[in-house]
């Protein structure tokens, strides 16, 4: 493993360091909330025609961008930054090229400056859910001349189930798919006592009870098949309640029945949506599961699977700010594809190093709990 402060490294001069106050007027609004941070010193972007986004960056990150400007040896000022952090800080910094290394006499950056880094050994498949992530970065990985944005959506959508057009007839309003994932009355009154139901946008009905006084930043991924929904939804709801679920949502129309991420409960700790996994795998038993692409599996069917809000120390545009756990990553995801594309390197060599670095097992993805609870700003020094 290389020792980040026993090698030189330089500033890309392809990125442009820009403090807040130089901003232009129309990027100005975008980033006041970011400047509220005392520690915020501007934003740091990315050539043209990069897929990578524009980061916020802090004081002490422009300090070392700058100090780095001409090629350089820092280790006192990267152990004062970074602490015992700097091999994974560092390496984060110079995949996402805003710093190069030297090699060989040359200054690379990006997915060609992956060797030297490359620490995560090639692990097959252990669950359906894995599988499902793997065919997907395959999938993305092959398909060409799609911008950023429509590859993640692409990501995003992977085993969503085809549908044919009496799908779409058959449950064209509420009724119709209450109708169908609810058969037993004494479910349907439980929802009624205990929840009240709304619903959001085109996409989805949503049961809110009581607010708890923690946010509910876990999500319970709920996958059956089609033809096993209406089974699995009636004991998962008695699950929700008895395992004091606060707000839960099932797609709408066909397409909400048929999109992998069909049914999600949200839960302000792990232990109760454990006790709710644990009651829904007891007694659904037998039931097919869909699976739902880049979660983390709970059994080794794929029928639950759980996530959680993407990190709260993740400084993005005002315009990003409600990104779920799944489109936060495959957003991630889509800009590595093409990163690694580029650079004609090994796609999924690429994507699991780096995933990993933002905190999230590429294997298994799970995220890193003492990664992702960490406090607001802990990202900024990085950049």
């Amino acid at each position: 493993m290389i020792d980040f402060r026993e090698v030189r490294l330089r500033s890309n001069p392809r990125f442009r360091l820009v403090p807040f106050d130089r901003l232009a007027p129309s990027d100005l609004d975008a980033f006041r909330s970011l400047s509220e941070d005392p520690d915020f010193f501007g934003i740091l972007v990315p050539p043209e025609g990069s897929v990578l986004p524009v980061k916020s960056v802090s004081r002490d990150a422009a300090l070392l961008y700058l100090s780095l400007r001409k090629p350089a040896c820092l280790p006192h000022l990267l152990e004062n930054l970074f602490g015992g952090d700097v091999g994974e800080r560092v390496r984060t910094l110079i995949l996402d090229g805003v710093f190069e290394i030297e090699q060989s006499g040359n200054f690379v950056s990006g997915a060609a400056a992956l060797a030297p880094f490359t620490y995560s050994e090639t692990a097959e498949p252990t669950s359906l859910l894995a599988q499902l992530c793997e065919d997907a970065i395959r999938y993305a990985a092959a398909l060409e001349l799609l911008p950023v944005h429509d590859l993640a959506l692409r990501l995003y959508l992977f085993n969503t189930a085809p549908g044919e057009p009496a799908m779409h007839r058959r449950f064209c309003d509420d009724d119709r798919l209450l109708g169908f994932v609810l058969a037993d009355d004494a479910i349907a009154r439980l929802l009624r006592s205990r929840w009240r139901r709304e619903t959001i946008g085109d996409s989805w009905l949503a049961w809110n009870g009581e607010a708890s006084a923690r946010a509910p930043e876990y999500k319970l991924y709920v996958s059956p098949t089609l033809d096993h929904m209406p089974a699995v939804f009636e004991l998962a709801v008695d699950a929700f309640a008895k395992a004091q679920c606060t707000h839960f949502k099932l797609g709408r129309g066909a397409f909400g029945l048929l999109r992998p991420d069909k049914l999600v409960a949200y839960f302000s700790d792990l232990d109760s949506l454990q006790q709710a996994a644990e009651l829904i795998r007891r007694s659904a038993a037998g039931a097919v599961a869909q699976g739902v692409p880049f979660t983390a599996p709970i059994d080794s069917d794929g029928l639950l699977s759980w996530g959680m809000d993407p990190p709260r120390f993740e400084q993005v545009l005002q315009s990003q700010q409600l990104q779920s756990w799944r489109q936060w990553l495959t957003g991630r995801i889509a800009v590595y594809v093409l990163a690694g594309r580029e650079a004609g390197t090994d796609v999924h060599s690429f994507i699991r190093n780096r995933i990993e670095l933002d905190g999230v097992d590429p294997v298994s993805w799970t995220p890193n709990l003492a990664i992702w609870r960490g406090p607001v700003g802990t990202e900024q020094g990085a950049a």
